[in-house]
């Protein structure tokens, strides 16, 4: 169940909420791990393996937590977490991906930095057991994030924010990040797909650039529509989950636009491999030795295909390079430093998205007219179509939008704004096909 689709907007989400509200406050984290766990059997249409392996999972961490609380043991905390950790190697490894459980690259993550905290002493552990799969479980964030804080969690749990203010801006984000998918991101994705369907070998060069720029967009418009999705739907119910992008193309480098890109992953190999190897403190080897591990993880956790790690290579190259010396040369000029970013990042998406180092240079040999330019009326046919969503793409993905909507967000225009806006999204949402969100893959 797709948090676009009418099934969620009219009848999950409608009754879930009547629910919810219904209860007693002291009721509704009850009613949130249980109405978490429907909503997760109906995404993975009653999955035996997803259904066994979610509550078993989260039941692990919630008695490890108990015991690492009161006993510190690094065996258990080894132990549990590799446990976590070879359990999502084994699926995506040995079983190609094919049968990976919905959400499970992110609720191990979850789960691992909460045994994690309850050992360094960062947090208590959870004690009750309805609380702790109510954290876990939470719909919003099971399926692709954000990964939230464990304390962050915790402190929602005891306080929550249930004000109708709360309520209201929630509605208004669940909406923004709406139309991002199916306006934006879903419309965006059409070159590519059709590249695909030709055979990039096919294609002229114009069309591989019109096809690698469209598909940037689109991944990102996916994700973030999801993302602020999820993040509405928490304040909706009044837990305040962190968000996921922060104006990432308006960064200067490659290690700033991943600091704002799938932040709260990026938080995660920070604080749980990242520093834990030593991050920047020993020395410019050993630093680099980090960022390497940290990126091959990063890799293996897209995908097993070649081109998921020549892409997290291509990211780590690029970083590495940054800290020795590149960094200082951006940053004597605003404009060159984001023409390099905006290159970089655009081109560093065609092994993630061709899936394969032999697709991925199949396409940088026509972006680059290895062979010559190509016979380029696919580009002239296709273009005129994409121009509007690819103009619309490029000037939301500038901070502009955001700043003014910030500034209006509390008027009764931008609520008319959003009304039109919904509406609009549910026609498109009626008339097109279901297109589920990129990051349900991983």
């Amino acid at each position: 169940m797709q948090f676009n689709s009418i099934s969620f907007i009219f009848y999950f989400l409608p009754a879930f909420l009547a629910v919810y509200y219904v209860f007693p406050a002291r009721c509704r984290t009850t009613v949130l791990a249980l109405g978490s766990l429907l909503f997760y059997g109906i995404a993975t249409s009653w999955d035996t393996a997803a259904m066994v392996l979610l509550p078993a999972a989260v039941l692990a961490a919630y008695m490890g937590g108990l015991w690492l609380e009161r006993k510190r043991s690094r065996v258990l905390l080894g132990a549990l977490t590799a446990a976590f950790a070879l359990t999502l190697v084994f699926f995506k490894l040995f079983l190609g991906g094919i049968l990976l459980p919905v959400g499970m690259s992110f609720y191990i993550f979850q789960l691992i930095s909460y045994v994690v905290d309850v050992y360094r002493g960062k947090i208590s552990a959870e004690r009750d057991a309805v609380d702790f799969y109510a954290q876990m479980l939470m719909f919003p964030k099971l399926l692709s994030g954000p990964i939230a804080s464990n304390r962050e969690l915790q402190r929602d749990t005891l306080r929550p924010h249930r004000r109708a203010v709360t309520f209201h801006l929630g509605l208004q984000e669940f909406i923004i990040g709406l139309g991002a998918k199916v306006i934006l991101a879903n419309h965006l994705g059409g070159v590519w797909a059709q590249g695909k369907v030709f055979g990039f070998d096919t294609v002229s060069t114009p069309y591989a650039w019109l096809a690698i720029v469209t598909y940037s967009l689109r991944l990102y418009f996916d994700f973030y529509g999801y993302s602020l999705m999820a993040v509405g739907l928490g304040h909706m119910l009044g837990y305040d989950l962190p968000m996921n992008f922060l104006e990432p193309y308006s960064a200067k480098s490659v290690s700033d636009f991943y600091r704002r890109w799938h932040a709260t992953l990026g938080r995660w190999f920070r604080d749980y491999i990242y520093i834990p190897l030593g991050g920047s403190r020993r020395g410019r080897l050993r630093t680099l030795v980090n960022l390497a591990v940290v990126w091959a993880v990063t890799g293996f956790w897209h995908g097993v295909g070649g081109g998921y790690m020549l892409w997290a290579g291509i990211l780590f190259v690029f970083i590495a390079l940054e800290k020795l010396f590149l960094r200082k040369a951006l940053d004597r000029s605003r404009v060159l430093c984001h023409v390099y970013l905006v290159l970089v990042i655009v081109l560093s998406w065609v092994p993630f998205a061709a899936g394969s180092v032999s697709g991925a240079v199949t396409v940088f040999s026509r972006l680059f007219a290895v062979g010559g330019v190509g016979e380029t009326a696919d580009f002239f046919t296709l273009a005129p179509d994409y121009i509007p969503p690819l103009l619309g793409g490029v000037l939301f993905a500038t901070p502009i939008p955001q700043r003014l909507w910030r500034k209006a967000r509390r008027t009764i225009a931008a609520d008319v704004v959003l009304f039109v806006l919904f509406w609009a999204c549910l026609y498109f949402v009626a008339t097109a096909a279901q297109d589920p969100f990129i990051y349900f893959e991983f």
